[in-house]
């Protein structure tokens, strides 16, 4: 076995996951906005039932896969509940791999009480990342403009993520592919001193966010 064979059996991961937090971690600090009828929009294989205070409704498109998760299968422009049903809408990293955000958004004001509570996280310096698809990115006062046109008040619009995680996707993502062992010495060095500043460091640069959180308060 040559070298780089060898030395291709002990690469560090490179993985967009290993930069975030848990999903806990993030929702935690607002899961007093998640009580009552709770809409996860785009919900795939997270399980947030332990952060809600009342009936959570798991909603996805079909992929042709199995998920137990799941409690309602439709597109997010049209979904199967009836006006003002829910008391909160929770739609996290989602949003980017719609073609029609203003039409979810209408749809998100209709199936939300007057008063009802929207949690809307969207990427901003983020490679692209195809699930299946993935159309737009969002500044916060382009997320912030998307939320009020559509009915919501904005209650809070902040950055997501410390810039260890923009700048570690971005690295991931450039090293991945490095040829050699010139390559491997760059994951090496880099892949592991990234991931960890990624998960621990609270260092935010707003123009390069991550993503962006807004919370918008459905009008009467």
């Amino acid at each position: 076995m040559g070298l780089l064979q060898r030395l291709r059996l002990i690469e560090p991961r490179l993985d967009q996951g290993d930069l975030f937090p848990p999903i806990e971690q993030e929702l935690r600090s607002h899961s007093h906005l998640f009580v009552g009828r709770v809409l996860n929009a785009g919900a795939g294989d997270r399980d947030i039932s332990h952060l809600i205070s009342g009936q959570l409704v798991n909603q996805d498109i079909e992929t042709g896969k199995h998920n137990a998760n799941i409690h309602v299968y439709s597109p997010l422009d049209d979904i199967p509940f009836e006006h003002g049903y829910f008391d909160a809408i929770i739609c996290n990293a989602v949003l980017e791999h719609v073609e029609n955000p203003d039409q979810v958004l209408a749809e998100f004001a209709r199936v939300l009480r007057p008063g009802g509570m929207l949690y809307l996280c969207v990427p901003f310096m983020q490679p692209e990342h195809l699930d299946p698809t993935d159309f737009q990115r969002y500044t916060v006062g382009g997320l912030a403009s998307l939320v009020r046109r559509h009915g919501f008040d904005v209650r809070e619009a902040s950055a997501m993520h410390s810039v260890y995680t923009t700048l570690g996707w971005i690295l991931f993502e450039w090293l991945r592919p490095f040829p050699g062992w010139r390559g491997w010495m760059l994951r090496w060095a880099i892949a592991p001193w990234v991931r960890r500043k990624a998960l621990t460091s609270t260092n935010q640069v707003r123009s390069l966010a991550s993503a962006f959180r807004v919370i918008g308060e459905r009008r009467a």
